[in-house]
């Protein structure tokens, strides 16, 4: 199968949290709700971990329909023709796996505090080459004035502390380490390794991370969903995972002046939103499409994920319809295409690609 443009099946995968209501309008489903499938994994080739939840074979890993109505991993697609879809350099470097992770995320509920280790903890520690720095661009609240996140402790207890304050779930005293963080439609967010977090509730986002599920837990118990022993510490003993943590007291002003990404304008209709000076894992930009555009050939694989607006993209002589929510493939050796918007909205579509090391 040699085709450069790929549309991407769903992919909902559950978690420990709530939500998933914005997914299922995006999906078309005619009875949205929210549930215990938050999140889409786009394109992924990296399996979930749910510990304490009954198994589903291959959970995670995304996969597209063929022309004769197969159902085919997407990592499958990747083995079969390696060069086509992800370029010789990349092949060379990280073999057949995409080198991120991209992920629609729909919360009902704030999730658990938690953090995640940096790619050298990982490697020294969790016999990963991964860690898990995230990024976030936020496409739609539920409800704007309330809309937040938490990042950083803007009181850090200390290690001795906070290792007390979760082992006991004292959730008053967890509380009091953060405040909460605004945030509106069109921002960008990094959240390197070592920084507690957690998403606030009624939040649409698409999340780009290193590719693993490595995470450390703080909350063991929200809105009646209980995080099982084994999924809490990353399967480590507890003094190891907690030395995670980033510690540095930050003010909320602080927090957005050093984590809230401005956006790099790269020509009229193209922005880029994470790039080398976030991380050398992967990118991604913004392309606000008016007028017909042409798509060039990059060399590289690319995820486009459509953000607002309608339109189609033209490749050879395959045609994609396009609507928010509406996920694809273009492959490393895809020729020039076409983007045209229909309607007076622009089309917006976010595009994420693989770490390019030249």
């Amino acid at each position: 199968m040699l085709a450069p443009l790929i549309p991407l099946m769903p992919n909902r995968v559950r978690r420990n949290y709530l939500g998933g209501y914005k997914l299922d309008e995006l999906e078309n489903n005619p009875s949205p709700c929210d549930g215990d499938r938050p999140e889409d994994w786009i394109a992924s080739t990296v399996p979930a971990v749910n510990p304490g939840l009954p198994s589903i074979p291959d959970e995670g890993l995304a996969r597209i329909e063929t022309p004769t109505g197969e159902s085919l991993q997407v990592l499958e697609l990747f083995k079969k023709q390696p060069v086509y879809y992800l370029g010789a350099q990349h092949v060379r470097r990280l073999g057949c796996q995409l080198g991120f992770l991209a992920k629609l995320l729909d919360s009902a509920m704030r999730l658990h505090v938690q953090a995640h280790p940096t790619a050298a903890f990982a490697r020294k520690h969790l016999n990963s080459p991964w860690g898990k720095l995230e990024t976030y661009i936020i496409l739609a609240l539920r409800n704007e004035e309330n809309a937040h996140i938490r990042l950083g402790f803007q009181r850090p207890p200390s290690p001795q502390e906070w290792k007390r304050i979760i082992l006991e779930q004292d959730i008053p005293a967890m509380d009091a380490c953060f405040d909460r963080t605004p945030v509106r439609v069109g921002d960008v967010w990094l959240v390197p390794g070592g920084l507690p977090h957690a998403i606030g509730e009624g939040v649409l986002m698409l999340e780009v991370m290193e590719p693993s599920d490595l995470v450390v837990r703080c909350e063991f118990e929200r809105d009646g969903v209980v995080v099982p022993p084994n999924a809490r510490f990353m399967r480590s003993p507890v003094d190891l995972a907690l030395q995670i943590f980033d510690y540095t007291p930050l003010s909320v002003a602080q927090v957005e002046a050093a984590y809230k990404i401005t956006p790099q304008r790269l020509s009229v209709c193209q922005e880029l939103l994470i790039g080398r000076d976030q991380t050398d894992c992967f990118s991604v930009t913004r392309l606000t499409v008016f007028a017909p555009t042409n798509l060039s050939p990059s060399g590289f694989l690319r995820v486009g994920i459509v953000a607002k607006g309608q339109g189609t993209l033209t490749m050879d002589d395959q045609v994609l319809a396009l609507r928010p929510g509406i996920r694809f493939l273009l492959a490393a050796s895809a020729p020039r295409g076409e983007l045209k918007s229909c309607g007076d909205e622009a089309l917006q579509i976010l595009v994420c690609s693989p770490g390019q090391t030249s």
